[in-house]
């Protein structure tokens, strides 16, 4: 593994963000490398042709600045990190056919945590016009009591604007679907909070973008 200076570009990144990438980092030196990728799932399945061409509303949807440009490194360190813990888990080698025939994912935003990381996918919005989500989360903590849950928003200023759905984890990772009607332009990213009884929503941050 490289040394952080050699992979990023601290240029521009503020103290939070180059804090949040050296956590990454360190994650992924400690997990150390994941195994070769079988030959079958060097192509994902749900991956278009390269002959292929997107629809107009899904370029749209493709070439939408979810992010804040600055904050990409932070997306490709998350993302490498959340690759490595699913095909360390055997994951994706299980459940890649599964997932490819019932979700067809329109574009990908990993999220992460102090020791967590996350995908979330979302599809083709439906006919009156709500987006499905499938919401994976990788090592968040199970929660203490049955009425503990954690939260997905929509932000907009670095607040937790928009509910997106609640969910609840039992196991190393979770996987659940969500649906929502907003307008993902009018917003900046997302984070899950955790919810208890002393936190009423939105609670502490947990996971981001």
């Amino acid at each position: 593994m490289s040394r952080f200076e050699d992979l990023v570009d601290r240029n521009g990144l503020s103290g939070e963000d180059e804090a949040r990438l050296r956590r990454v980092h360190e994650l992924l030196v400690q997990a150390g490398p994941p195994p070769d990728l079988p030959p079958a799932l060097e192509r994902p399945p749900s991956a278009p042709s390269v002959a292929s061409a997107p629809s107009d509303d899904d370029a749209e949807i493709l070439q939408f600045p979810l992010l804040p440009r600055r904050r990409w490194p932070i997306v490709a360190v998350a993302a490498a990190l959340v690759a490595l813990v699913v095909f360390g888990g055997g994951y994706l080698t299980g459940h890649s056919k599964k997932k490819a025939s019932s979700f067809e994912t329109t574009f990908v935003v990993p999220m992460s945590g102090h020791n967590s990381v996350a995908f979330l996918r979302v599809a083709a919005r439906d006919s009156a016009g709500n987006a499905p989500m499938e919401l994976e989360v990788n090592n968040l903590p199970t929660q203490k009591k049955k009425t503990d849950y954690y939260e997905l928003w929509l932000t907009r200023d670095g607040k937790a604007i928009a509910p997106c759905g609640s969910f609840r984890v039992n196991q190393r990772n979770t996987t659940v679907r969500l649906s929502v009607p907003y307008d993902f332009k009018r917003f900046e990213g997302w984070v899950v909070t955790k919810q208890t009884a002393a936190h009423p929503a939105p609670g502490p941050v947990v996971m981001s973008t």
